[in-house]
C-alpha cells in the first residue's frame, strides 16, 4: 500500500511538471502570436482592407477569401518574407562595398596666373573611393586622376570659398575628397626688378687646393611678381651656386648653367615668389693662391739640467700653403711644435702640422723630428737695446736713465749653437700695453733667432717714462 501511494505522489509531481511546462510553451508562443499580429498581421489586414475597398460588393468570393483568417496569415508571412530578403539583399550590398583611398592627388587649378596670385589652396587631396570591389579596382587604374579648381570667374578678394571637384566618374564608385573646399585669397600680381647677389653652397666640399675669386652672371638683374606684401618683404634675391655642380674644377675659368634664384627677407627666409627668369648662366674663375714657407721649430718645455738643444733635424722643411692671398701675405712660417720638457737623450719625434687660420690646405701634413744634445754652456751678449711695444697712441715713452735703455742678456746653449750668436741675433722689449702717463717699472723681455737657445735678461725690469 505504501509503494502504490509513493507511485501515486511521483505520478502527481510529473503531471504538474508537464503542466507548468505546457503553460510555459503556451505562454511564449501566444507572445510570439502576439507580436506577429501586432506587428505583421494586424497591418496587413489593415492593408487588405484598404484594398478590398475598392472592390466592396462587386465580388463575394474575393470578399470572403480576405476576410479569412488564414488567408490573411499566410499573405502576413509572404509580406514578411519579402521584406527579410529585400533587408538581407541591402545589407549584402553593404557588407560587399569597400572603401580605399588614393593619397596626395595634385590639385590643379586654372586661373590668369599673368595677371593674378592665388593663396590658399591645398598642394595635394585625399580621394575617399567606396564601392564594390571589382569597381574600385578598374577605377584606381584609370590613368586619369585629376583635382581641379577652376577659378576663371573669380575676381580679386579675401576669404573665397571654392569647391574642390574630381572629374573622374567610375560606375558604382562613389568619391569622397578631403579637403571637398578651399578658402582662397586672390591678390593682383605685381612685378619688379631685382639686382641679383651670390650665395656659394658647399664651398666647403671643393678641393681644398682651390678658391673660387671671382662670379660673373649671364644678367645683373631679374624681375621678381607676386602680391604686393610678398613684393615688400623681399630684402634679396639671390643666385645658389652649388660648386658640386663644377666638376674637375682646375684653375681657370669655367661655366655653370641652370643656376637657380630665390628670393629671401630681413631674417633669411625663403619667400614663395615668381622670378622671371628662373635660372642664370654664370662664368666662375677659379683659383689656386699658394705659397711656399719654412717649417720652424719651437721647442716647448726644458730638456734635463745641464744639457742643451744641439741639433733639430726635419724630415722635410718647407711646405706648400693654400689660401686666399690676404691670408698668404701674412704667414712667413709653419711652426713645428716639439715638448722637449725632461729630454735626456737624442730622440726622434713624429709631429702633426696644424693649419693656420684662413689657409685651406698645405703640401706637408706630418713631419719626423731628431732632436740630439749637447752640454750646456752660456754667453752674454751686452748693450742690447730695449725697444717698446704696444704704446697707447698720443703717447710717448723713453728710458729714465742710460742703464735703462739698454740690457746685458745671458744666452745658454750648445758650444757649437752659441759659437756665432751676436747682438744682431737678440731682441729685448718691454710691454707698455695699459700704461698711462708717469713713470713705471716694467719688465724686460727677449727673443732670439734661435729658438733652441735660452735667452735671460740679467736686469729683470727697467724704469720707463710715459709723456
Amino acid at each position: 500500500m505504501a509503494n502504490k501511494k509513493s507511485s501515486n505522489k511521483k505520478k502527481k509531481k510529473k503531471f504538474k511538471l508537464l503542466k507548468k511546462i505546457a503553460r510555459g510553451f503556451y505562454y511564449i508562443i501566444s507572445k510570439i502570436y502576439s507580436i506577429i499580429d501586432k506587428l505583421i498581421i494586424t497591418p496587413v489586414a489593415k492593408l487588405l482592407l484598404l484594398i478590398q475597398e475598392p472592390f466592396k460588393g462587386s465580388s463575394k468570393a474575393i470578399d470572403r477569401l480576405l476576410n479569412n483568417k488564414v488567408v490573411l496569415i499566410v499573405f502576413s508571412f509572404i509580406i514578411t518574407a519579402i521584406i527579410c530578403l529585400g533587408v538581407e539583399l541591402t545589407a549584402a550590398t553593404i557588407m560587399n562595398n569597400s572603401a580605399d583611398i588614393i593619397n596626395n592627388v595634385p590639385v590643379k587649378v586654372t586661373y590668369n596666373e599673368e595677371a593674378y596670385v592665388v593663396e590658399g589652396l591645398p598642394e595635394t587631396v585625399d580621394i575617399t573611393l567606396i564601392g564594390k570591389n571589382s569597381s574600385l579596382y578598374l577605377a584606381k587604374q584609370s590613368a586619369k586622376k585629376e583635382v581641379t579648381v577652376d577659378l576663371r570667374n573669380r575676381k580679386p578678394g579675401n576669404n573665397q570659398k571654392v569647391p574642390i571637384k574630381y572629374n573622374l566618374s567610375t560606375p558604382g564608385v562613389e568619391y569622397r575628397l578631403n579637403p571637398s573646399t578651399a578658402t582662397v585669397t586672390i591678390y593682383e600680381k605685381m612685378s619688379e626688378s631685382k639686382k641679383i647677389s651670390k650665395e656659394i653652397l658647399y664651398e666647403e666640399k671643393m678641393d681644398s687646393k682651390y678658391d673660387i675669386s671671382n662670379i660673373t652672371f649671364s644678367r645683373d638683374e631679374v624681375y621678381v611678381k607676386g602680391a604686393e606684401y610678398k613684393l615688400e618683404q623681399i630684402a634679396t634675391v639671390k643666385a645658389l651656386v652649388d660648386v658640386r655642380k663644377i666638376t674637375n674644377p682646375t684653375e681657370g675659368t669655367t661655366t655653370l648653367k641652370e643656376i637657380p634664384l630665390a628670393a629671401y627677407d630681413e631674417n633669411g627666409k625663403k619667400l614663395d615668389v615668381e622670378i622671371v627668369p628662373e635660372n642664370i648662366d654664370a662664368s666662375i674663375e677659379i683659383a689656386s693662391p699658394s705659397k711656399e714657407v719654412p717649417l720652424k721649430v719651437i721647442p716647448e718645455g726644458n730638456v734635463v739640467f745641464g744639457k742643451a738643444i744641439d741639433q733639430v733635424t726635419l724630415s722635410k722643411d718647407k711646405t706648400t700653403i693654400y689660401g686666399d692671398s690676404k691670408t698668404l701675405e701674412k704667414i712667413s712660417y709653419i711652426p713645428v711644435n716639439i715638448n722637449v720638457g725632461g729630454l735626456s737623450k737624442a730622440s726622434e719625434f713624429n709631429v702633426n702640422l696644424s693649419l693656420p687660420s684662413g689657409v685651406r690646405d698645405m703640401s706637408t701634413k706630418s713631419v719626423v723630428a731628431k732632436v740630439t744634445l749637447a752640454d750646456v754652456t752660456e754667453k752674454t751678449i751686452k748693450d742690447v737695446n730695449i725697444a717698446t711695444k704696444n704704446l697707447e697712441s698720443g703717447l710717448t715713452a723713453q728710458a729714465a736713465s742710460k742703464t735703462d735703455s739698454v740690457a746685458s742678456i745671458i744666452v745658454k746653449g750648445t758650444k757649437s749653437n752659441l759659437k756665432d750668436i751676436s747682438i744682431e741675433n737678440i731682441s729685448a722689449f718691454v710691454d707698455l700695453q695699459g700704461l698711462g702717463k708717469g713713470t713705471h717699472k716694467v719688465k724686460v723681455q727677449v727673443t732670439g733667432d734661435d729658438l733652441k737657445l735660452t735667452y735671460t735678461p740679467k736686469t729683470e725690469t727697467v724704469t720707463i717714462v710715459i709723456k
